[in-house]
């Protein structure tokens, strides 16, 4: 299980809420120190008074009476007793204890040596879940007896650490919903610039984005729109320039083919003939090549299994030896235009070259695999790379008489890296050539 998320919007919510909830768990061990601190005073304080009032009592009472008059005096929470030694409560006191008894000297006006201290579970920070003696006071009247004072307290920490940790957890509430609201917005232009930049690298047309959200990003999403506007320009001023090329061959490549006309009928005419016949195929097929990039299509969900089964059928039903058993249904995010016209070079040259196509189609959370394989004579592992350019052809395995232009695998490579995926080709063991085509499930609906 991944704890950390992925996304900008996640990160910074979960570095906020992290800091957040550090500071509130810092604020409420100080409120929790503090309180200790305030309710040691408060008892303290009314205990003393208690007591100097009971001791400056005791003393307009006869001895003989001072029973009563303590047993009068002493409450539920706060009882007295009468006693010839402080006791053994006493014995090692701590340096709470002894403080408190300076302060109960200081404010009764007496020597502190007549002052005895002892703090309880209710005033020493461990854990009194039941009532308990918060403090025991002792001490010596003007006739030497002793005059013991135990406070009695309910700890109130139960109840205030629930509630202290109820306001917690419903403040860190809050700050969460407004951290992830507040996040997503911030890192909104970005998703639309990801989701923006992903669709344009497939080759689709996109609008001008909205420039909004922090300095930064507002930079950011102007950079890609010029980048956007620069390479659309680009592509378009290539494409206009080389469609006009092939398109003003056309008048010199005619022309040539008169003048062949009268001349005699031998091996150098018709060789000449025979050129001109390439020259005219090539000029074509670079109309059609930057008719087909300066297309566009949208992208769409479609059931790629059913897609291939139905351009293999087409293949079957003219008598080409083409197969493929379709499993179950592989929706993907494409153009299928584009993915029928790649699919449809790479079986024309594995019916070629190798004489049968077998298709496979494999599906993955990431990815989808299309696979072509043939029975040809396969190509050479320092060839795999340099077929994919332009008007490229083998000549050990490719011969012009076939009437091929070396554009196949070139628009087979384009459609497939406008999809954002990536075209291999491997020799098989048993002999022929393989041609994976791995398309990423990105924007798969």
């Amino acid at each position: 299980m991944r704890l950390w998320p992925r996304s900008l919007a996640g990160r910074i919510a979960a570095l906020t809420l992290l800091a957040l909830m550090i500071s509130q768990l810092v604020s409420f061990v100080l409120f929790m120190h503090e309180r200790d601190r305030f309710l040691e005073r408060v008892i303290f304080a009314n205990m003393a008074d208690n007591v100097a009032a009971a001791t400056r009592t005791l003393d307009f009472v006869p001895v003989d009476e001072r029973a009563e008059a303590v047993s009068a005096l002493s409450t539920r929470d706060l009882r007295y007793r009468l006693a010839t030694t402080p006791g053994r409560t006493f014995v090692g006191a701590s340096d709470t204890a002894k403080r408190f008894a300076r302060d109960m000297a200081r404010s009764m006006e007496i020597d502190v040596a007549r002052v005895r201290v002892a703090v309880g579970p209710g005033l020493a920070r461990r854990p009194n879940r039941r009532a308990g003696d918060a403090l025991r006071m002792a001490v010596r009247l003007d006739d030497g007896q002793w005059l013991r004072a135990r406070q009695r307290v309910f700890d109130p920490t139960r109840h205030w650490a629930r509630s202290s940790l109820l306001t917690l957890a419903v403040s860190g509430l809050l700050m969460a919903v407004i951290v992830v609201v507040t996040s997503r917005r911030i890192t909104a232009p970005l998703r639309d610039l990801a989701r923006a930049a992903e669709r344009f690298g497939r080759g689709e047309t996109v609008e001008p984005l909205p420039e909004y959200g922090a300095e930064d990003i507002r930079r950011s999403v102007a950079a890609f729109n010029l980048m956007r506007e620069r390479l659309a320009r680009f592509v378009a001023d290539r494409t206009r320039m080389v469609a006009a090329i092939a398109h003003d061959l056309r008048t010199p490549i005619t022309a040539l083919r008169l003048r062949l006309e009268f001349l005699p009928d031998d091996d150098n005419t018709r060789a000449m003939a025979a050129t001109l016949d390439d020259m005219a195929r090539m000029s074509e097929a670079s109309l059609t090549f930057m008719r087909e990039e300066a297309a566009t299509e949208p992208s769409r969900n479609v059931d790629l299994a059913a897609l291939v089964d139905a351009l293999c059928e087409d293949y079957r039903a003219a008598g080409a030896a083409v197969a493929f058993e379709p499993d179950t249904r592989v929706a993907l995010v494409c153009r299928p235009a584009a993915i029928r016209r790649a699919l449809r070079n790479l079986i024309d040259n594995a019916l070629t070259y190798g004489q049968r196509a077998q298709l496979t189609l494999s599906d993955t959370p990431e990815a989808v695999t299309i696979c072509i394989a043939d029975d040809g004579p396969g190509i050479a592992e320092t060839d795999r790379q340099r077929v994919f350019d332009p008007f490229v052809r083998l000549e050990s395995s490719r011969s012009r008489d076939t009437g091929g232009t070396g554009l196949g695998l070139s628009i087979a490579r384009s459609v497939v890296q406008g999809h954002g995926g990536e075209i291999t080709l491997a020799n098989r063991a048993e002999g022929g050539l393989s041609v994976q085509i791995r398309l990423p499930r990105t924007g798969t609906i």
